[in-house]
């Protein structure tokens, strides 16, 4: 007999169909916290509340910014960065990198070394950090969110002993 090769494998077809679908229902399913939700009052008026939401953005539409720009940041890095006597005993020099989070209110929260130099510039780095005042924070569609930060903190001996 011969088979007949007309007939769609509806095996096939089907398999294909099952990721589409699941893909949808956990696409429709999600809960998109940090945004305005339109709200029907019991008067027929209708307004917007912002959904609280703890999430941490590493890409943002409108990046944390320090107060008085990027000038004022290196200028409150050479005013309040020391450079640790053992590394300049040693002659370390080289680059801190550092991540740390900007919130919502602007605090600075959970500085963590990335790399270090050693000698002491590292402890150095993450004090200097610690003690930053508030940003303006990031936005996101329009909306303060928490934004993680990645900054490179140069150590260099010389007329200038830190750059930033």
């Amino acid at each position: 007999m011969k088979a007949n090769n007309s007939t769609p494998n509806y095996k096939s077809s089907l398999l294909t169909a099952l990721p589409l679908m699941g893909l949808m229902i956990v696409f429709l399913s999600c809960d998109f916290q940090g945004y305005d939700e339109k709200v029907v009052l019991e008067n027929g008026e209708v307004t917007s509340k912002t959904i609280e939401t703890n999430e941490i953005f590493d890409i943002v539409e409108e990046s944390p910014s320090f107060p008085g720009g990027m000038e004022a940041w290196n200028e409150f890095l050479m005013n309040h960065l020391k450079y640790p006597e053992q590394a300049k005993e040693m002659g370390i020099e080289g680059t801190v990198y550092v991540v740390f989070e900007i919130r919502k209110d602007g605090s600075v929260e959970n500085a963590e070394l990335i790399r270090g130099i050693g000698a002491g510039c590292d402890e150095e780095a993450l004090r200097v950090i610690k003690e930053s005042p508030n940003w303006t924070p990031g936005k996101q569609r329009g909306h303060i969110v928490n934004v993680r930060m990645r900054v490179p903190i140069k150590f260099k001996l010389g007329d200038k002993e830190v750059i930033a």
